[in-house]
């Protein structure tokens, strides 16, 4: 749906707001908080689903918790754009890899990963992705901390 064509009022953008801080809060809660029953919370989340303004309700991991210490950042330079395809089915595969973006610049893709360390980091890069077929070359960024990880604000 179109950002001008949205239709949330401000009880939307406060259900919004208490999701993202609890996504398995209750409906019986919520609508305590917001001041409606549990049946008009569940008819109004449904509607923000259908504008699809809600993509996903998930779980987030703690990476160093999972044993994966090293995050980075890569930017791929492609030999052709029109590769872009084939290269990201490929990058599906990596598992290490959890984002791929469709860039402009520099990179034709930037992809986040984690990695165990930063010999498994060597692994993942020299096996895994540089040998995709179409990739030129890569440049890799490493974080040392992820300080800021939020929503778009509502």
């Amino acid at each position: 749906m179109a950002a001008d064509k949205l239709n949330l009022d401000q009880t939307d953008r406060k259900i919004l707001k208490y999701l993202i801080r609890n996504a398995r809060i209750k409906a019986t809660e919520l609508g305590q908080l917001v001041g409606m029953t549990s049946a008009a919370i569940h008819q109004r989340i449904g509607k923000i689903q259908r504008e699809e303004i809600i993509e996903d309700f998930t779980v987030r991991l703690n990476e160093k918790n999972l044993g994966y210490k090293t995050c980075a950042f890569v930017g791929i330079f492609m030999d052709r754009n029109s590769h872009y395809t084939n290269i990201l089915d490929e990058l599906k595969l990596v598992k290490e890899v959890v984002e791929a973006h469709y860039t402009t610049g520099g990179y034709g893709i930037f992809i986040k990963l984690y990695a165990k360390d930063n010999d498994h980091l060597m692994e993942v890069l020299n096996k895994k992705i540089q040998s995709i077929k179409g990739i030129v070359r890569t440049e890799t960024f490493i974080s040392l901390d992820d300080p800021i990880r939020r929503n778009v604000p509502i």
